[in-house]
C-alpha cells in the first residue's frame, strides 16, 4: 500500500510540473526568419569589444597623435629613463594600436635612436576631468622591439 501511494504522490508531482511547464517541450524549435536579417549585414563601423585590441596602424589618427602628443612630455622622460635616450630627443609615434578597457589604453611605437622601437602605452580614462596628467598612466616596456615584431 505504501509503494501505490508513492507512485501517485510522484505521478501528480510530475503532472504538475508538466504542466506549469505548458507540456516541456523535448525539441525546442529555433524560430525562422524570412529575408535578410541584422545579423547577414556587414556593419560600416565596427563594435569595440571590451578588452580587443585594434590591429596595429601605421596611420596614426589626429586623436592618437593628440593623446601622444599631450603625454610627449611624460613619455621623454620615461623613455630617457629606461632606455637612455638623449634629453633632446624628440619621439614620435610610427605605430598605434588601442584597446578598450578601464578606459582605452593607447600603444605606441616609438623609433629610438638605435634604429630599434620602444613599445610606450599611455593609458586614459576620459571620465577623469583633471588638466593635471598621470605619469602612472604611462609606462615605457624595457624591451626593444622591430618595427613589424610579431611579439609585441
Amino acid at each position: 500500500m505504501q509503494t501505490k501511494t508513492l507512485l501517485a504522490l510522484f505521478c501528480t508531482i510530475v503532472v504538475l510540473f508538466i504542466d506549469i511547464n505548458d507540456g516541456a517541450p523535448a525539441v525546442v524549435k529555433k524560430p525562422t526568419v524570412v529575408g535578410t536579417t541584422a545579423a547577414s549585414v556587414p556593419s560600416p563601423n565596427p563594435v569595440k569589444l571590451a578588452g580587443a585590441p585594434t590591429p596595429w596602424s601605421t596611420t596614426i589618427d589626429a586623436k592618437s597623435k593628440k593623446i601622444f602628443n599631450s603625454h610627449i612630455k611624460i613619455i621623454s622622460k620615461k623613455l630617457n629613463a629606461v632606455h637612455k635616450v638623449d634629453k633632446k630627443f624628440k619621439p614620435k609615434p610610427v605605430k598605434v594600436q588601442t584597446q578598450l578597457v578601464s578606459g582605452m589604453l593607447y600603444r605606441y611605437l616609438v623609433q629610438i635612436p638605435n634604429k630599434k622601437y620602444a613599445l610606450v602605452t599611455v593609458g586614459v580614462q576620459a571620465w577623469k576631468k583633471s588638466k593635471v596628467l598621470d605619469e602612472k598612466m604611462v609606462n615605457v616596456r624595457e624591451k626593444l622591439y622591430d618595427l613589424n615584431d610579431k611579439d609585441i
